[in-house]
């Protein structure tokens, strides 16, 4: 008996969100699509009379099958597996129609099994699961991925990639994954990649800064008065500030007084801060110590609300671990303290940087000097030579600022509790005779004169450092 062979049409791909690359990747498919390995044709032998059989098609494949005996029925358990064509009553064709297993019964005229065939129909290997693995090696140094493509079976006829293997690190995973998610056409949902070595950094930043002022002033002040008759005439050249050394010099109808002005400031600030913090490749850490300031402003309704301003030592850092072992940061970091006016002196770098794990680099500095003098003078007489220093004043200012930022990456590991020294191991609170014989705060084990600790650690101290 004669039956039509039924018509198989393969769903078309999703459309590609990378179409170039996946061009690529297609046409190495099709030039490395492996020709089918199997049976093309069965002999059945007199000998394996009502035997069963196992037999291996792919979809959209045919194998021919020469029975010992014309038979009269044939039997297909899914024929939506498979379908069994009977050219001739000894000859059949057994075609593949989707992915799965079914088996094949076939009858001669006394209804007795002339063989029974377990049929396992496989999906056709996809040429582009083994060319996007290809890729993945070639662009991603160190990685082991084994890429499986499954198609034609999934519900929404697009090609879906199952990735597994190791890479050295998180932004390979990325890679990998938004390749196999642009030439799916989707999400990357197939992804069962792991990370090899350390993904943890941590990050030590280190405020340094020294900042001078010096101020002089050097004046004299000189007033008088003059009596004609009824009439006061005075003077006054008026200096501000400093240390005054006053004397009066009556002559006459002539009164002069003089006031020496001398002022000599000098101020240094000494800032170093060092932030450190930990946090997982790709993940966002926050650092805050010290507080906030409240100030009083309006809204847009006009009503009075108080907002809060943080100051004092902060750090915020997004790291990345690549591949090459540099680690890239994201890096916010700043200094502020209040102001004796209200205001928050603050010292900010944000910036993005790449650096190998151990190594410092310098993210911001800053070198600024500045030099002010002011002459204050009567007119005229204090433009002359030496005598007209009596008649003037001068204030000079200078100020000098050095400030360098540096941030130093490290890629770390756990420590076994208890084994990290804590500053208050080596602190007690002095007795009530100490605190108020000898003026003590506090108590201080285990450390030298100069506040070094006396001997050494035996073992792994601190942290693990890769």
């Amino acid at each position: 008996m004669n039956q039509l062979l039924p018509i198989m049409h393969r769903k078309a791909l999703a459309p590609l969100v990378a179409p170039a690359l996946a061009a690529l990747l297609l046409a190495a498919s099709i030039a490395a699509q492996p020709a089918f390995a199997g049976e093309n044709h069965v002999t059945i032998s007199a000998a394996s009379y009502g035997a069963t059989r196992q037999l291996n098609v792919e979809v959209n494949k045919t194998v021919l099958l020469d029975l010992p005996a014309g038979a009269a029925e044939v039997i297909v358990t899914q024929p939506s597996v498979a379908a069994a064509i009977m050219r001739s009553r000894t000859r059949a064709i057994v075609q593949g129609v989707a992915g799965g297993t079914t088996n094949i019964f076939f009858l001669d005229d006394r209804g007795q099994t002339i063989s029974v065939l377990d049929v396992t129909v496989a999906e056709q290997e996809s040429g582009m699961g083994r060319s996007l693995e290809a890729a993945l090696a070639r662009t991603i140094p160190g990685s082991n991925i084994r890429v499986e493509a499954i198609s034609g079976g999934t519900a929404d006829g697009a090609t879906h990639f199952l990735m597994t293997g190791t890479v050295l690190s998180g932004e390979d995973k990325t890679i990998a994954e938004q390749l196999a998610s642009e030439l799916s056409g989707g999400e990357a949902k197939g992804s069962l990649i792991q990370v090899l070595g350390s993904q943890q950094v941590m990050l030590q930043v280190t405020v340094s800064e020294i900042k001078r002022d010096v101020a002089k002033q050097l004046g004299i002040n000189l007033s008088g008065t003059v009596t004609i008759g009824s009439a006061n005439l005075g003077f006054n050249n008026g200096v501000t500030g400093g240390t005054n050394a006053t004397g009066n010099f009556p002559i006459g109808n002539v009164s002069l007084q003089a006031s020496l002005d001398a002022l000599e400031q000098r101020g240094a600030v000494h800032v170093l801060a060092q932030p450190t913090l930990t946090a997982m490749s790709g993940e966002t850490a926050d650092f805050l110590a010290g507080g906030e300031l409240p100030y009083s402003t309006v809204d847009g309704n006009g009503n009075p609300t108080t907002i809060f301003k943080p100051y004092g030592i902060q750090l915020t850092f997004t790291p990345t671990v690549k591949s090459n072992g540099v680690v890239g940061l994201k890096v916010d970091t700043a200094v502020s303290e209040p102001a004796s006016n209200g205001s928050i002196n603050k010292r900010q770098a944000v910036t993005s940087v790449e650096l190998p794990a151990g190594n410092t680099l310098a993210i911001g500095g800053l070198l600024d000097q500045r030099t002010t003098q002011n002459i204050d003078q009567l007119p005229g007489l204090g433009n002359i030579p030496i005598l007209g220093a009596l008649f003037r004043s001068r204030d000079y200012l200078s100020q000098e600022t050095e400030l360098v930022i540096l941030v130093t990456p490290y890629l770390v590991n756990s420590t076994p509790a208890g084994t990290v020294s804590l500053p208050t191991d080596r602190s007690t609170v002095p007795s009530d005779a100490e605190a108020v014989f000898l003026g003590k705060l506090e108590n201080i084990y285990g450390v030298g004169g100069t506040g070094e600790m006396r001997g050494g650690f035996s073992g792994s101290v601190g942290f693990v450092l890769d």
